[in-house]
């Protein structure tokens, strides 16, 4: 049998490589007066390299369609995107130095970076600081409010709360919830916690655990003794997915709901089938969802990358972001930054080719409505559309009061489910 960390970093490996080679050419020019500086920090080595490179692949994507059809009318003239493009490494200490970089020798108009919490979180803080535009472009919190922060990608509200009050419905209420030790697993435990609240759920078990464990026995022993009627993960890396094979090794068939795994990480077209059999993923895009916008996007990806082993949920959202950012340049006819954040947050930013289907920011929110599909993984690790389950526009912020253009300078204030009194209940 494949060993599959060893299988993971080889491919985390060969896509670094395989977009490393224009790093040098476009960090090495300074832009010119007709330019529109976009800077990206994602993982294109290391563990994280797997989910993160092809974010890469949307923005460079976005970018050669913009400035092939002219470029955006700001200041008077046609602009071009200059991308200057870092590999963080799977590093978070290499965050902040290139989020400075990026800010005082790129003169970036626009920072996007991370793939972890804690890696966006040491890039925003130096963009929100000296007042630059930040987006991060995968899945997340959903609480961040901020007047700098914008976010592309799907949030737990949109991912956890519908797929949830489905598994509880069809499969029982009985369930257990495992996940990495860090900030964003640790929300997803708040919001599966919530879910189960608000839909009859029944969590008997809740545990994290560090990045670099890789033995599951106990914890399998764990989930076997309670018997759920389905199981929640957050795992996050090449040890942590171990699970799997661990756990078929063990004879535990228990279904389970995660976002991360094949979302993020595709372990479906990495590890043997039927390793992560009878697993229900619930994607605002993967290349398997339906649709027009996702049949071309897909291709295109897979015409410029034809060694991609697949076109995740992170591609579509880098792609989404760069084309949200020409709207709102567009708009505002300029890149001053107050300018820029008043077009973004006007409720006319939409995303018309986003691969998921339909994409519109709400300005309140700085988070975007788009829609929820849930798949399930087959014995031979095909996947199933199970539900659409619908466009969900995000209201967690406007519930508890908080309407983020009202935000005159960088807060950053990371809100959970815990703060919303209603909820309070189900966290007693």
């Amino acid at each position: 049998m494949t060993n599959s960390i060893h299988t993971i970093r080889l491919v985390g490996i060969a896509m670094a490589a395989s977009v490393a080679g224009g790093f040098a050419a476009t960090t090495a020019r300074a832009a010119t007066d007709g330019e529109i500086v976009l800077c990206t920090i994602d993982d294109t080595s290391g563990p994280f390299a797997t989910m993160a490179t092809p974010k890469t692949w949307g923005y460079d994507l976005a970018i050669e369609e913009i400035n092939a059809a002219g470029g955006i009318m700001v200041d008077g003239k046609k602009k071009t995107i200059k991308h200057v493009q870092y590999d963080g490494q799977s590093d978070v200490g290499r965050y902040s130095q290139l989020t400075q970089q990026c800010i005082f020798e790129d003169e970036a108009d626009v920072i996007m970076a991370g793939y972890t919490g804690a890696e966006r979180e040491a890039a925003r803080s130096e963009a929100v600081r000296n007042e630059k535009i930040f987006w991060h472009n995968n899945q997340g919190e959903g609480g961040i409010a901020d007047h700098y922060s914008f976010f592309s990608g799907p949030t737990p509200e949109q991912q956890i709360l519908p797929s949830l009050k489905w598994m509880i419905e069809k499969m029982g209420p009985k369930m257990t919830f495992i996940g990495a030790d860090y900030n964003f697993c640790r929300a997803i435990g708040a919001w599966t916690r919530t879910a189960a609240g608000l839909y009859g759920g029944d969590l008997v078990m809740e545990e994290y655990f560090p990045f670099e464990v890789n033995q599951w026995q106990k914890t399998i022993s764990d989930i076997q003794a309670i018997s759920p009627d389905f199981q929640v993960h957050c795992l996050v890396g090449g040890d942590q997915v171990q699970f799997y094979p661990q756990a078929e090794a063990a004879g535990l068939k228990t279904p389970v709901l995660s976002n991360v795994t094949i979302s993020d990480g595709y372990e479906h077209k990495i590890f043997p089938a039927p390793q992560l059999s009878n697993m229900y993923v619930p994607p605002g895009f993967i290349e398997d969802v339906p649709g027009e916008n996702s049949t071309a996007f897909t291709a295109k990806i897979r015409e410029r990358h034809p060694d991609a082993v697949y076109v995740n949920e992170h591609a579509a959202f880098g792609y989404v972001a760069v084309k949200a950012m020409a709207e709102a340049w567009a708009k505002a006819g300029t890149t001053e930054t107050e300018a820029v954040i008043k077009a973004l947050e006007s409720d006319d930013i939409s995303v018309a080719e986003a691969p998921g289907g339909s994409w519109k920011l709400d300005g309140s929110q700085h988070h975007a409505a788009m829609p929820t599909y849930l798949f399930k993984v087959n014995d031979d690790h095909s996947l199933s559309l199970i539900e659409d389950l619908g466009v969900t526009t995000p209201s967690f912020l406007k519930e508890i009061g908080v309407d983020v253009r009202n935000l005159k300078g960088g807060d950053g204030h990371s809100y959970l489910p815990v703060d919303n009194s209603n909820w309070s209940e189900f966290f007693k």
